[in-house]
């Protein structure tokens, strides 16, 4: 075996465990009138940042299986967060969008993300700060590659 694919094994598993441990509970944040979960809230992150996603890549993007994941839709369009619209062009598709008050929700909880990674990282000085931010960004820049080869 290839020893730098060992190595990824190991550090991916080791990865996994830290951000689950330090970054995860900032998507918990305070208590408010949509008491979302964890799993809500990072639904919420993706879709704004999509734009509109649909299920089955939410899905992959958040390890959920179809029925969770239905599940989790229906809970946040019972919440008013977000709504399911058709495609037109291909009426098998269903896209999940933010609707005005999930837009508002996902800008409160950035803001609050935000404040918990300043927290998180507070113990880095600056120069580590940026350092964390290249390589991550090479990390995903890495990651988005070996996706679109798939």
């Amino acid at each position: 075996m290839n020893k730098a694919i060992e190595n990824i094994r190991y550090d991916l598993i080791k990865f996994m465990s830290l951000f689950h441990r330090l970054f995860t509970p900032a998507f918990k944040g305070e208590i408010d009138e949509y008491n979302c979960t964890k799993n809500q809230s990072r639904a919420i992150m993706i879709i704004g940042r999509s734009g509109k996603i649909s299920p089955t890549v939410l899905g992959k993007c958040m390890d959920m299986e179809k029925g969770s994941i239905t599940s989790l839709i229906d809970a946040l369009e019972n919440m008013n967060l977000v709504y399911r619209k058709n495609d037109l062009k291909d009426k098998r598709k269903t896209w999940i969008h933010l609707t005005e008050e999930g837009e508002s929700y996902l800008l409160k909880q950035e803001g609050n993300f935000l404040i918990q990674l300043e927290k998180t990282l507070g113990s880095l000085s600056n120069e580590e700060i940026i350092e964390f931010s290249n390589n991550l960004d090479s990390l995903v820049k890495i990651m988005e590659k070996v996706r679109d080869n798939q």
